[in-house]
């Protein structure tokens, strides 16, 4: 590993350490606040102090997610070497920096919604549910990175790097869609009204997506605009056209379901919303997840 991305990786790791304990002071703040914002309690004065500590762990988190994605993409490239654990840190490290976003937009929500005296449960769970996804990001993180310190050099297990961004395409589409059918199983299962389902159902699903549109569009770049490979074209086109044909028939027979059971009594409101999410993200999984298994390299 040559010395300056060595020196990335130790950057990141730092960062990585010191957003272990931004992630748990903020949690701590968080359950703090929870019980007493929702039961709408007098603010009180230390309340400000708590929202600029949570402020410095929230940037030191966004800093950690852009080195350490930024870190673990240029290894892949350089070093041309694909795991399922890069691409995990990679995806929900995406994820991650986007969420912090959003963590900002609901912790805002929930000041303003605070003062005009309405119930700000919702925007907590999902608060919550956010800050698991950012431990989970910097578990992944943290291992990706102490492994490919750790890692020596083996000639022999060097990969093209075509296959190296196609597997890690394909692997990024599996993780998304099993991260989007877990978010809308938690969707169903919400104490959420109607239309806080739809405005978030929208925001949430790209969010989940954006890590397979960015590796995709490198992906594709690097077929319309680089040198390629002719033989693992070939091998990719028919993986992915004997995955396509699948992911049809296994979408058309959700859709079929979805659409049967969406006109059931016992479907509830929040179906109309998240159907069409459990559709896109079964097809993805499948999809990806077939892709790579037909398009082995033999």
């Amino acid at each position: 590993m040559s010395k300056p991305l060595r020196t990335l990786h130790y950057a990141s790791l730092s960062l990585g350490f010191l957003s272990v304990m931004a992630v748990i002071f903020n949690l701590i703040i968080f359950s703090i606040l929870f019980p007493q914002v929702t039961q709408l309690m007098a603010s009180q004065p230390r309340w400000e102090t708590y929202g600029i500590v949570a402020a410095i762990n929230i940037i030191i988190l966004a800093f950690f997610q852009l080195l350490s994605v930024i870190t673990l993409t240029a290894h892949l490239i350089i070093h041309k070497k694909a795991s399922s654990l890069i691409a995990l840190a990679i995806v929900f490290g995406i994820l991650s920096g986007i969420m912090i976003l959003g963590d900002i937009a609901l912790l805002s929500d929930i000041g303003s919604e605070y003062e005009m005296g309405w119930q700000t449960r919702g925007e907590w769970l999902i608060l919550f549910v956010s800050y698991g996804l950012h431990t989970l990001s910097l578990i992944f993180g943290l291992l990706a990175l102490v492994k490919n310190l750790s890692r020596k050099e083996e000639p022999g297990e060097i990969m093209i790097k075509d296959e190296v961004l196609y597997l890690t395409l394909q692997s990024s589409g599996v993780i998304c869609g099993a991260i989007g059918l877990l978010g809308v199983f938690i969707g169903l299962n919400a104490d959420l009204s109607y239309w806080m389902m739809e405005r978030i159902t929208g925001i949430l699903g790209s969010i989940i997506l954006a890590p397979y549109l960015v590796i995709l569009s490198i992906w594709l770049f690097r077929r319309r605009f680089g040198e390629s490979d002719p033989g693992l074209d070939e091998m990719q086109v028919q993986g992915a056209g004997k995955a396509g044909f699948a992911a049809l028939i296994v979408s058309l027979l959700a859709g079929a379901v979805l659409f049967v059971f969406q006109r059931t009594p016992i479907a509830s409101e929040t179906w109309g919303t998240l159907w069409f999410p459990m559709q896109l993200f079964i097809s993805l999984a499948v999809f990806s997840s077939l892709t790579m298994l037909y398009s082995r390299t033999p």
